[in-house]
């Protein structure tokens, strides 16, 4: 947090009113329109003349928000005298319609544009790779195709003091998407129109003496949530089939989420009921319920733990001999990492390793990662390189227990979950063992490079679940990849991120092929548009 004072000297007394007022703190998951509302609670204080936050990508994968602040004396007046649109401030204000020392209405208008382009795809044999997907009516395969997919989003966000500790909010939003050109499934042509966002909430808030908050919040509607870097929960809604935009993602609410979150200093226990917002053709009619711990512990150290049950679905496992119901999952995961602040140079190592098991019969599924890295922040370019080996079990069909790791609603960028931006397609986060090394460079504050190297393995030779040519692997070679991620961030508004991925087929993918296979390349560029 920095403050920049004009007329008024700089006093820690500052610190726990912005913190109160933005009520963000380290280990919450970033939500840009969230942010929006309350740095205007941040304007509304006395002692601030201006007050802007922003965004910067980290070492580690995350982001950092930094509110700056001006301080002046003579801000004291701007209590009596609303801010935005609506109050006479003109588009200058926008996105923020009206702000008051109560009340805060936002509007939202993003657009998402992306140019994709695919060659040899599923290694040029979409005819076996693709075989058995319903979404796949006219995959691409030999040569190159190239499509378009754009979306906007408008939306209101308001927020709306009942007491000096306790406020409403509410969000709405309308999301339309579009796909032209031959993309990864389908030559078709789509447009759709929907709901984004339609929640509401209660928060309760108050500082602490350390500078933390105890804070309480319950939250019901359509939302997105996550759960650490959603190596378990990531995905609440789906894209592409009828809703077009399947690369660029623009819609993230589940179709109902019920959210209880208690916070008290850097610790913060959450309780969820989520219904994800699938696709009508592959709907599994999943729910998921559970509590999740974040917190922060003295060394470094972030500490999280969760505990998730899946009372409906109409999902199902597959053994030879068997077809297994997804409705009587449980899942207990733990998480543990030490992270330095990023303005520190040096190691840093995370981790998180889950067990499934069923109410129903003996299963045992197990998932996790390991990761270790090195930054170096006083080096030009800033680099940082890690190295992460990721395992998700496969079923093996000599023991009468099942073990094929369930990949939920696992999801992300190339720096998350998904494991290969061209070979997560074939092979998701099941029956798979994953080598990275990745590195992150920064030539400068508005550009981010993020190569990649991947080696993909398979758990156990039996695949019964994963692709239909798949289900029986004559190897354990799933192939490798290089990939590459460029972010330019011109303003929190205004985004650009171009990547590119060569991937080469293992011997696991290439039998079934019968030799008749190329190598996958792909490449694209996405502008993200705030107002």
């Amino acid at each position: 947090m920095e403050f920049q004072p004009a007329d008024a000297p700089v006093s820690p007394l500052y610190r726990p009113s912005v913190l109160r007022a933005f009520a963000t703190f380290p280990g919450n998951t970033f939500d840009g329109a969230r942010s929006d509302l309350l740095i205007n609670r941040v304007r509304r204080l006395g002692f601030a003349s201006q007050a802007s936050y922003r965004v910067e990508p980290n070492a580690l994968g995350g982001v950092d928000v930094v509110v700056q602040v001006a301080l002046s004396e003579e801000a004291a007046g701007l209590a009596d005298r609303p801010l935005g649109a609506l109050a006479g401030g003109g588009l200058a204000d926008l996105p923020t319609l009206y702000a008051s020392d109560r009340s805060v209405l936002e509007g939202k208008l993003e657009n998402k544009t992306m140019v994709f382009s695919n060659t040899d795809a599923f290694f040029g044999r979409p005819d076996v790779l693709a075989a058995g997907n319903p979404l796949a009516t006219a995959p691409s395969g030999k040569g190159t195709d190239t499509w378009l997919e754009s979306s906007v989003q408008l939306g209101l966000y308001g927020l709306s003091s009942v007491s000096e500790r306790v406020s409403l909010f509410a969000g709405a939003s309308t999301i339309a998407s579009g796909s032209w050109g031959p993309e990864l499934f389908t030559d078709q042509t789509r447009t759709d129109t929907g709901v984004e966002d339609a929640y509401v909430g209660l928060v309760g808030d108050n500082p602490t003496a350390s500078g933390g908050m105890r804070r309480i919040a319950l939250l019901a509607g359509r939302k997105a949530f996550q759960v650490d870097n959603g190596m378990i929960l990531r995905l609440s809604s789906a894209n592409g089939g009828d809703r077009a935009a399947l690369q660029s993602n623009p819609r993230n609410a589940a179709e109902r989420l019920l959210l209880a979150q208690f916070a008290y200093d850097s610790h913060q226990l959450e309780l969820f009921d989520l219904d994800p917002d699938e696709l009508e053709a592959i709907d599994s009619a999943t729910e998921l319920r559970g509590v999740n711990y974040e917190g922060r512990l003295p060394g470094d150290l972030r500490l999280g733990g969760m505990w998730l049950e899946v009372p409906e679905s109409r999902a199902s496992y597959y053994t030879a001999t068997e077809v297994l119901p997804r409705e009587g999952l449980r899942v207990a995961d733990l998480r543990l990492a030490w992270e330095p602040p990023a303005s520190r140079m040096g190691w840093f190592a995370r981790g998180e390793l889950a067990r499934q098991s069923h109410d129903d019969f003996d299963m045992q599924a197990w998932g996790g990662y390991a990761e270790l890295g090195h930054r170096w922040t006083a080096v030009r370019w800033q680099p940082t390189l890690s190295y992460r080996y990721s395992s998700f079990t496969g079923d093996d069909p000599d023991t009468a227990r099942f073990e094929r790791w369930d990949p939920l609603f696992a999801g992300g960028a190339g720096d998350e979950w998904v494991q290969g931006l061209n070979h997560y397609k074939v092979v998701q986060t099941s029956n798979v063992q994953a080598h990275r090394l990745m590195a992150t460079l920064r030539p400068n504050a508005r550009w981010e490079l993020t190569p990649q190297l991947w080696l993909f393995r398979a758990d156990e030779l039996n695949n019964l679940g994963g692709a239909q040519a798949l289900s029986q692997l004559a190897s354990r070679d799933y192939g490798s990849e290089a990939n590459m991620t460029a972010r330019y961030i011109i303003s929190p508004k205004l985004l650009f991120v171009f990547s590119a991925a060569y991937t080469r087929p293992g011997e696991a993918i290439r039998a079934p092929l019968a030799g008749n296979y190329r190598s996958w390349f792909s490449a694209s560029a996405l502008m993200i548009v705030r107002l």
